[in-house]
């Protein structure tokens, strides 16, 4: 699992042991302004010999979750996306390409499980309505005993609903919720997940303050360990469903 370092973004490359690919969130920026998934994931895709991919899982249509998408469909062969239900016509927008050119899309429905090659992914979370950050899906991948909880810019009112209504978020690793934002990360939440390892996905140098400093200091009194992209670039982890290995490219 690759968390891949898009900038002011969310992006997870999961390689299953026989190669299949998933994505999770695929970074972009406003209005296109630099093509993150032709500059950035796609390049990366191809360094690990990534041709196709069997499906792409996006938390939100925001274009620093989707807007990546567009060059990894016109670059390479994409079986299906996965959505938290806006329109077709929203994500043809945030990909930057046209309705007609959009691979099969549909909305992720809540406690669907998906199976790829021993990988398992679950929808824990989907919202019915909303918009805005608060409708991001929430996924979780799984591999024997590790797994990997994907939050997208998740609110810490989402949060607690998901927590009145029992769903179980413990997990091995979080992508920490909208970058480290203070919207997002409750102390109650971050409990009931209790990772080993919290990755924020941040921009170097980035206008918003991410990540905040109440919430570094809440995943340090877990305790966890923190990974970010904006110091470490490129985060993988490697397991074998039992225990796990952390590579990072650090910033000099």
């Amino acid at each position: 699992v690759s968390f891949v370092d898009v900038g002011q973004g969310d992006c997870a490359v999961v390689v299953t042991p026989h190669g299949k690919c998933l994505i999770f969130d695929t970074g972009g920026v406003r209005e296109h302004m630099f093509d993150i998934g032709g500059r950035v994931l796609v390049p990366y895709l191809k360094h690990e010999n990534i041709r196709e991919v069997d499906k792409i899982f996006l938390t939100h249509v925001h274009e620093d979750h989707s807007g990546g998408a567009g060059a990894v469909v016109k670059k390479l062969r994409v079986g299906e996306i996965i959505t938290a239900g806006e329109s077709r016509s929203e994500y043809a927008a945030a990909f930057g390409i046209a309705e007609e050119y959009l691979p099969p899309l549909r909305a992720g429905r809540a406690g669907e499980v998906f199976k790829v090659d021993g990988v398992e992914v679950e929808i824990l979370f989907a919202p019915s309505v909303g918009t805005g950050n608060e409708i991001s899906n929430v996924y979780r991948v799984r591999y024997g005993g590790v797994s990997f909880l994907i939050t997208g810019d998740l609110v810490k009112a989402i949060e607690a609903q998901i927590l009145r209504e029992g769903v179980d978020v413990s997990s091995t690793v979080l992508k920490v919720g909208h970058h480290g934002s203070a919207t997002s990360s409750s102390e109650e939440f971050l409990q009931a997940v209790n990772p080993k390892c919290a990755v924020i996905s941040v921009g170097y140098g980035n206008s918003f303050g991410h990540p905040r400093p109440e919430v570094l200091e809440r995943l340090e009194n877990l305790p966890t360990k923190i990974y970010r992209t904006d110091q470490d670039g490129l985060i993988k982890f490697r397991t074998d469903g039992k225990s796990v290995r952390v590579e990072t490219c650090k910033r000099k």
